[in-house]
């Protein structure tokens, strides 16, 4: 689940059709506004999936008319879509169009959503005048209002009557989403693939059909045949359009001229794409998407504008590139020489700056919330599907009703001025406050309030005019007195909410808003917008004990069981949740985003056989995606299925074995050695021959070092060491391999059972270690850390559980529960000696090892960021127990609290390692703050929970042990 300060962004476009541009959306703007806690979901005219595999995935038009309430905000675009064409493509209606930018304005102002223009293109009607109420509506509600050129800008301005700022497009923007460096990596990776010589040069070829005019395939691949066997170069050609055809015409094109081309039409990753365009000496195409690639990573280009859009030249003159316009492929390939002696060229300084304002202001825009956007309505009392369709009918057959006025006038765009007032002109006010023309605002509703000084909508619009302009306590005044005149009129009470909440005053603003549920004229739909409002400024148990009140309040609310059915998940209240998603459901099916958290909660709903029997049957019936086939795997394993668990990871491996998911779950599968090494040669050739996601090559570096291929994992991590995102895991892995040397494992350690014992001649101490979830304690596996072991003066038992339930089911060799293994153990450890025992583990292993620990009278505990209860650590914190603790604990996690065990063995000396600058592990250490037989070991500079790494590094934990031995 996303963590409960979270927004979700739709992203509106063509994101459902196989085209390289398009795609890159909805991955650029995740970039961009997953740093500010939002999540971006791409919504297309269906929710038709493509063969790449690292993109966003895509809702249809429809699901997010079902779920708008669900989203905080919209951004429309990039790519062609602002306009009323029907281009007949497969599973798109005639209206496809419109609604990615009209209708998803028309559904966002009805859930009081911010509406941003992602700087999408406009292909307004030819010499179009300004067209119906409504489009002039559409422009004036966004909150931000960018196209990518300057011909949108006229066309949108002409046509909508507000004119949109101009910037570059978004995909100028890639090498914030992927590095150049990273690119070049993973060229090299295709072109060892590919058998291109180093010496050669590389030209990333494009080439659409429409762009050879008359010219044919046979023709032009002999030109194409020509020019590079003069240059020397070999052209890779790429289909950036697969919908158009493009790898079908790469396939033929490389069939006749084989020479000097590579046909490379069937990546299955947009970065394999990006990586070919910016890895290569040059790039030649059709598309403007692969300049702007090329542009944006500095590689020297040839556009074929043919036919010359203004899209071409509109970007060209902004990255300061309008010599790679060319108007023929004859003189692309003429120039191909030049091309290839061209010094890279940056993009213009500009570029940068402007970028970074827009995201800035996005991200301001969508923080700002619901109560930031303007709640008007395009289609008023109208269904907006329909409405849509005949409004663009209209449009299409160019009789489209001109600008009314007086009785005659649509209702207002603005949702906080009644439809009854005709006077107020809603939409020309909307368009002041978006464009932040205040002065001109100001005049506007002095000037109505002039004339009739009590007229509703000009104190509305008054309002929003002082929050517009940050002035939270005019604002509040101003709505104060109109609540206590109109306190029965829905515009007033939602009004004044939004006020309240800027004003910080919550407590008043919950008041209001519960007042509010007993007037019938706040329905469903208003009632959205207003617990977006009143929830914005609260910390969740907050939200969870209000939206109780309210609910009590309208205890038949859809709307407030979903609200809290989604925030009692998050916190934790999964009984609650279930409650209220079974009640939603007798009404009809949940929607797809609460029916994704409801399936997840199956297994506390169901005892654990009834949910495995449950997921296997899904599974059985088709239901083989790669989350189910994990899940299937975990909790079969978690049963004592492990035949079933491991055929579920088969089946995974063979289905999706270039998901992160699925490598993440097969290590944390306990497979036989020769299992392992067979698994590993494929994943090998995956990794060397596919370009894998970083995800996916982090979990192969670990089951590398698990399977004992430590130069493998080693290369892997290096490789990972440079991204932004992983970089810090792989470093600290790496370091701690460094000071473990060549590591030689004794013989013992490398054997299959889940217990094994390592005996050191003349020992008396033992030494038990928990190793959690990959065989291994953190991310050190057991081979590697018995080079720390060899050293200390113990006999050492390794211990795995293949349940993964953090050994509170005990390790089948040594019986069949918790009990039976911790007796087991204690009897074993009798027979190697009479000294000192010392148990440690990492993370939840480490809980285990101080459970088990108390269980058979050891010595000493070292848990490495583990913890000593699932609960809070003190009354007041916030609860860090989430749906996996409660899967393995249950509800009552106090059932689990070691702390009055711990106190009641003062013999056992416990010691917790955590990392200074990681919170949760620094807030767990509370827990420990009464007990004086606990101490804390706080390594300064560490920000990461898998604090063993730089234990084993700094040398932390060879001292501990030996402190703990002595």
């Amino acid at each position: 689940m996303p963590a409960s300060n979270e927004r979700r962004i739709a992203i509106f476009g063509t994101f459902d059709v196989e085209n390289y541009g398009d795609l890159l959306f909805p991955l650029l703007a995740q970039q961009r506004l997953a740093p500010a806690g939002m999540d971006v979901v791409a919504v297309s005219p269906t929710a038709g999936a493509t063969r790449y595999r690292d993109t966003v995935p895509v809702i249809s038009l429809a699901e997010f008319a079902k779920t708008a309430d669900s989203f905080d905000g919209i951004l429309i675009g990039g790519g062609n879509i602002v306009h009323i064409r029907d281009f007949g493509l497969p599973g798109y209606d005639e209206n496809a169009y419109p609604a990615l930018w009209a209708g998803a304005t028309a559904h966002a102002l009805r859930h009081g959503l911010p509406v941003v223009w992602n700087a999408p293109g406009v292909l307004a009607p030819e010499g179009t005048a300004p067209g119906p109420d409504w489009l002039q509506r559409v422009a004036a509600a966004a909150n931000r209002f960018a196209v990518r050129d300057t011909q949108s800008a006229d066309a949108m301005e002409r046509w909508a009557g507000r004119r949109p700022e101009v910037m570059p497009d978004t995909a100028t923007d890639l090498p914030h989403l992927w590095p150049e460096a990273a690119l070049k990596r993973r060229f090299a990776r295709i072109r060892k693939k590919l058998k291109i010589p180093k010496a050669r040069p590389v030209i990333a070829l494009h080439v659409k059909a429409r762009s050879l005019r008359r010219t044919s395939v046979a023709d032009f691949a002999q030109q194409l045949d020509a020019a590079l066997e003069a240059a020397g170069a070999t052209a890779v050609l790429i289909a950036i359009g697969r919908c158009h055809g493009d790898h079908e015409l790469a396939q033929a094109l490389h069939a006749a001229a084989p020479r000097h081309t590579i046909a490379y039409d069937d990546a299955d990753t947009l970065q394999d794409i990006a990586a070919v365009i910016a890895g290569a000496n040059a790039y030649l195409g059709a598309s403007l998407h692969g300049q702007i690639t090329a542009a944006a990573y500095g590689v020297p280009a040839r556009l074929v504008a043919v036919p010359n859009l203004h899209k071409f030249e509109g970007q060209a003159i902004q990255m300061d590139r309008t010599a790679d316009v060319v108007d023929s492929w004859e003189t692309a390939l003429k120039d191909l020489p030049r091309v290839l002696e061209q010094p890279k060229q940056a993009l213009p300084d500009a570029i940068a700056p402007q970028l970074e304002a827009h995201w800035n202001r996005v991200t301001q825009i969508f923080t700002a919330g619901k109560q930031a956007a303007a709640h008007g309505d395009i289609f008023p009392d109208a269904e907006i599907e329909t409405a849509l369709a005949d409004a663009v009918a209209e449009m299409r057959k160019g009789s489209a009703a001109p600008a009314r006025s007086g009785k005659d006038a649509p209702p207002p765009a603005d949702d906080t001025a009644p439809p009854a007032q005709l006077a107020w002109d809603a939409r020309a006010f909307n368009g002041l406050i978006a464009d932040q023309d205040y002065a001109a605002a100001d005049s506007y509703v002095g000037s109505h309030l002039a004339q009739t000084p009590a007229h509703l909508p000009a104190r509305l619009g008054e309002v929003r005019l002082a929050m517009a302009r940050d002035e939270p306590q005019k604002a509040l005044d101003l709505s104060a007195k109109l609540a206590e005149e109109s306190p029965a009129n829905p515009w007033v009470w939602s009004t004044h909410l939004k006020c309240l909440t800027k004003a910080g005053q919550t407590d008043d603003a919950m008041a209001w808003f519960l007042a509010g549920l007993d007037m019938p004229d706040i329905d469903e739909t208003m009632l959205k917008a207003a617990t977006g409002d009143v929830l914005s400024s609260m910390p969740m148990q907050a939200q969870v004990a209000f939206l109780k009140t309210a609910l009590e309040k309208r205890p038949q609310s859809t709307h407030l069981m979903l609200r809290l059915a989604m925030r009692a998940d998050v916190s934790g209240d999964y009984q609650l949740a279930l409650d209220l998603f079974r009640k939603v459901e007798q009404d009809g099916p949940l929607p797809d985003y609460a029916a994704k958290v409801r399936n997840h909660l199956r297994s506390i709903e169901l005892s654990l056989p009834d949910a495995l029997d449950r997921l296997q049957s899904d599974v059985e019936a088709g239901a083989e995606d790669v989350v189910s086939l994990c899940r299937l795997c975990r909790l079969a394993a978690a049963a004592g299925r492990f035949d079933l668990s491991v055929s579920a990871l088969r089946r995974a491996l063979e289905l999706y074995p270039l998901e992160w998911r699925t490598v993440y779950r097969l290590n944390r599968v306990f497979l036989t050695r020769a299992e392992d090494r067979k698994i590993f040669a494929a994943l090998k050739r995956l990794a060397t021959t596919k370009a894998p996601e970083p995800a996916w090559l982090l979990q192969y570096a670990l089951f590398a070092l698990r399977a004992g291929y430590k130069g493998e994992g080693r290369e892997t991590l290096l490789l990972l060491a440079e991204t932004e995102l992983l970089g810090p895991t792989a470093r600290s892995l790496l370091a701690a391999l460094d000071v473990l040397g060549k590591a030689r494992p004794r013989k013992a350690v490398l054997g299959d059972g889940d217990v094994r014992i390592v005996r050191k001649r003349g020992a008396e101490n033992i030494v038990v270690v928990f190793e959690g979830l990959i065989g291994g304690l953190s991310y050190i596996n057991s081979r590697y850390l018995d080079k720390v072991m060899a050293d200390i003066p113990a006999h050492i038992i390794y211990l795995r559980d293949p349940h993964g339930q953090i050994f509170l089911k005990g390790i089948p060799e040594l019986g069949a529960d918790e009990a039976a293994m911790q007796a087991a153990l204690a009897a074993m450890i009798a027979t190697l000696g009479r000294g000192k025992v010392v148990a440690i583990g990492g993370s939840a292993a480490g809980f285990a090892a101080l459970r088990t620990g108390l269980a058979i009278d050891a010595d000493a505990v070292i848990s490495l960021a583990g913890f000593v209860t699932p609960g809070a650590a003190k009354a007041g914190d916030a609860d860090h127990a989430r749906r996996g603790m409660a899967e393995i604990f249950g509800a009552d996690l106090d059932a689990f609290d070691l702390r009055p065990q711990l106190r009641s063995h003062p013999k056992l000396q416990l010691t917790q390692v955590v990392g200074s600058n990681y919170a949760p592990d620094m807030t767990r250490l509370r827990a420990l703050d009464d007990i004086k037989n606990a101490k804390a070991i706080v390594l300064d500079g560490i920000d990461t929970h898998h604090v063993a790494l730089p234990a084993v590094a700094d040398g932390t934990l060879k001292r501990l042990l030996n402190d703990a031995l002595s």
